[in-house]
């Protein structure tokens, strides 16, 4: 876990409430021996994959610390996130991000995570909320184009692909542009039923070369057989294999495929 800087200027309270003050030191704060012994139970719970008992013990940690947020309190709230989303509670660790966004102030890593766990969660809307405030505080950082994944994605599995395309179509005018991006956008426009221009999408990703080729010539066979277009997806999907390899599935879409263009 990186450690940061103690913020200064605002407490917190137990259970996420925030308070007004700041200890400047561990030593100002008074925090007894037994909350460090907490700390080191939960991070050995975390790595024996106890996160229910990490989260807690984290807790425990922080009950010691008499309601002041110093360097310590920083590095367990960290700890106690990362134990939330292990656990797959992503509301929870959603909450905890706030917490942190809110004492330690809106760094990129703190907006990135928040927006990640609420579209994890199911909070597409916080999420969209999160990505536009990313954007525009930290528009050169990569959490941005990490939080429009996730937010994008969730958005289409969610059946507003319309608004998934919206989002990245915005993204891209922006000059947000790669790989990973427009195969999230041609997938939005698989979901919405247009597949010319998912390809076209496709095509754009492909000249990125950036490490999202794989994925991209895939779905490029889905929009082609989406389309009924059996040899042109058959031709991807064979190109596909050969440079990848196989695996049961691609096989399987293989042999379908020939069945429709024999």
């Amino acid at each position: 876990m990186v450690k940061h800087k103690n913020m200064t200027g605002r407490r917190f309270l137990r259970r996420g409430i925030l308070m007004a003050a700041v200890c400047l030191s561990l030593t100002a704060c008074g925090g007894s021996r037994e909350k460090y012994e907490l700390r080191e139970t939960a991070i050995q719970q975390m790595e024996n994959g106890d996160y229910a008992a990490a989260i807690e013990t984290f807790g425990q940690a922080l009950e010691k610390s008499d309601g002041f947020v110093g360097e310590f309190e920083l590095d367990v709230l960290k700890y106690r996130a990362e134990a939330e989303y292990e656990s797959g509670d992503y509301k929870a660790a959603a909450r905890t991000y706030d917490v942190l966004s809110q004492v330690d102030g809106e760094k990129p890593e703190y907006l990135e995570r928040l927006g990640c766990m609420y579209a994890l969660s199911g909070q597409i809307d916080e999420a969209v909320t999160q990505y536009e405030k990313l954007a525009e505080t930290a528009p050169d950082s990569p959490a941005v184009s990490n939080v429009l994944l996730m937010t994008g994605r969730k958005l289409t599995e969610a059946g507003r692909a319309d608004e998934a395309v919206a989002l990245f179509r915005d993204a891209v005018n922006a000059g947000r542009e790669s790989g990973a991006i427009y195969n999230q956008l041609a997938l939005s426009e698989i979901e919405a039923g247009e597949y010319d221009q998912a390809l076209e999408y496709i095509q754009r990703g492909l000249l990125k070369q950036d490490g999202a080729r794989k994925e991209l010539l895939y779905n490029q066979a889905v929009a082609y057989e989406k389309r009924l277009d059996f040899a042109g997806a058959l031709q991807v999907l064979t190109a596909y294999m050969q440079e990848f390899g196989s695996t049961p599935e691609v096989e399987k879409e293989i042999a379908f495929l020939q069945t429709r263009t024999d």
